[in-house]
């Protein structure tokens, strides 16, 4: 029986970004929990790394190794950080309807590869229409009171069991932080 890994995760996450393109190697039903990484950092008392200016200038260099033993693409976005509220809200919006897949990725690759802008309505109406959805029923959905409540208790439920960044990943109630604790969860996965 395949194990759960739930990873819960923002787009404006360069390590969720990371650590989310080793998932499809990982043998267990990731179950994708979208959530505002800034919610979680407010609500425990947590700065981003990129506010510290040496972790700042760390954390890039660092991306750059990590992306380069993954083989994937990454260029440090000029517009970072940036607000993600509405491509979180996207991402359950398209989960609900069964194409997260198809928006998933490029919402990941706009912001660290592409060096586009999330909070840009053009760039979320791309990625919409190219997951074969409708841009302006979508975009209702993404302002409805319901999505905006489910993504409002996904990031509560992260600080609840222990958050306080990204990605975070729980394999039954033991939990993981970021990229480079996918070894760990390997581990847990196949006791």
């Amino acid at each position: 029986m395949t194990q759960k890994l739930e990873f819960f995760y923002d787009y404006v996450s360069l390590y969720s970004y990371l650590a989310n393109s080793q998932l499809s190697l990982i043998d267990a039903e990731v179950v994708y929990r979208p959530m505002l990484l800034g919610g979680v950092m407010n609500a425990v008392g947590n700065k981003p790394p990129a506010t510290l200016p040496a972790r700042g200038t760390y954390l890039f260099k660092d991306a750059e190794r990590w992306a380069k033993r993954y083989g994937i693409d990454y260029k440090m976005n000029p517009t970072f950080p940036q607000n993600t509220v509405s491509a979180m809200r996207l991402a359950l919006v398209a989960q609900e309807k069964g194409v997260l897949e198809a928006v998933h990725q490029p919402l990941f690759d706009a912001v660290w590869a592409h060096e586009k802008n999330l909070s840009d309505v053009g760039v979320l109406a791309d990625i919409i229409s190219g997951a074969g959805l409708l841009v302006d029923e979508t975009m209702a959905e993404i302002n409805s009171v319901r999505i905006k409540g489910r993504l409002r208790e996904n990031t509560d439920e992260a600080v609840a069991r222990g958050a306080f960044g990204a990605p975070t990943m729980f394999v039954g109630g033991e939990m993981f932080f970021g990229n480079d604790r996918l070894d760990f969860v390997k581990e847990a996965l196949n006791p």
